[in-house]
């Protein structure tokens, strides 16, 4: 059995606290502030495409920006102030004093805010065809970290500790859903395409040449061949690990790690890391997973070269 120096263990348990003070307090305003200017963004993008002003390519199709003047149709005050940050940021429009009125209607809820944008002029009205939704439930991915930093020591594999953690996020979103009432549940393939994460992804993925895909691909299948060639040269010496092991390992932690930040990010902890928002407590929700990791980290480590 792996001793763990006391100083690793306050160290883990410091983290711990760390960890949870700083999921306790990504729910507040700050974090809510950085997910509404993220959905504003993305919807101002939509809008744009809608109303002609922007191409597929998100080429202005006019002389200048169009000029709106940002209202609040219902939620909180600092809705006004999001929207009009990603209206500044946004290459297609610009707040001025206009009879084109953006009007922000926003649903602020326990675990979540939905937004939705309608671009309005008198005889006129375009909006985004669906209201864009956002979870807040930092302590999802941050819990499960611990769990998994738990299990990690325990089993003295960094692997099993990572997959568990990015399985426990998922979970732990799926079963405290957004009140059905202002959000209308969706199936966790939808959630997934529209989360942050998968969101950008997908569609970067589908923007890529075939050269390109290509050159991606090839570069995959390199590794894997190096990985191979590597067990060869060592196999039948005492730090051969084995293939089949190396190779689930990697899986498991892979897997474990896209999970959990997919999680995370669909959980909002990273908007919680903003400071444009004063979102500083989701950097202090990661400094404590980092610090309730060390131990697992050391034990996983002097138990794989024990084993090798």
């Amino acid at each position: 059995m792996l001793s763990i120096s006391r100083t690793l263990v306050i160290t883990a348990l410091l983290g711990v606290i760390l960890a949870c003070l700083g999921a306790l307090w990504s729910n507040g305003a700050a974090t809510r502030r950085a997910s509404t200017y993220a959905m504003a963004t993305e919807s101002l993008a939509e809008l744009s495409l809608l109303a002609g002003i922007a191409d597929d390519d998100g080429e202005l199709q006019r002389d200048e920006p169009m000029a709106v003047e940002v209202i609040s149709d219902g939620g909180p005050l600092w809705v006004l102030g999001s929207v009009e940050q990603a209206v500044a940021a946004d290459p297609h429009f610009e707040a001025d004093d206009s009879p084109h009125l953006l009007r922000a209607e926003v649903i602020d809820a326990r675990g979540g805010v939905a937004l939705q944008l309608h671009l309005w002029r008198a005889g006129w009205e375009l909006r985004v065809p669906e209201p864009r939704r956002v979870r807040i439930a930092v302590w999802a991915a941050v819990v499960a970290g611990i769990f998994g930093a738990a299990l990690a020591l325990f089993v003295q594999r960094m692997s099993v500790g990572i997959a568990a953690a990015g399985v426990l996020a998922q979970l732990f979103l799926a079963i405290d859903p957004l009140p059905r009432e202002l959000f209308p549940p969706r199936p966790l393939v939808d959630e997934w395409a529209s989360g942050p994460l998968f969101g950008r992804v997908i569609p970067f993925i589908r923007g890529l040449e075939s050269l390109q895909l290509g050159v991606v691909a090839a570069a995959l299948a390199g590794s894997l061949v190096l990985v191979a060639f590597d067990h060869r040269r060592t196999r039948g010496r005492d730090d051969d690990v084995g293939l089949g092991s190396a190779s689930l390992t990697a899986l498991l932690g892979t897997i474990g790690v896209v999970a959990w930040i997919e999680a995370a990010s669909r959980g909002s902890l990273f908007a919680a890391c903003d400071p444009r928002f004063g979102g500083y407590a989701g950097w202090l929700a990661l400094a404590g997973l980092i610090l309730a990791w060390l131990p697992a980290i050391r034990v996983s480590r002097e138990a794989w070269r024990a084993r090798a």
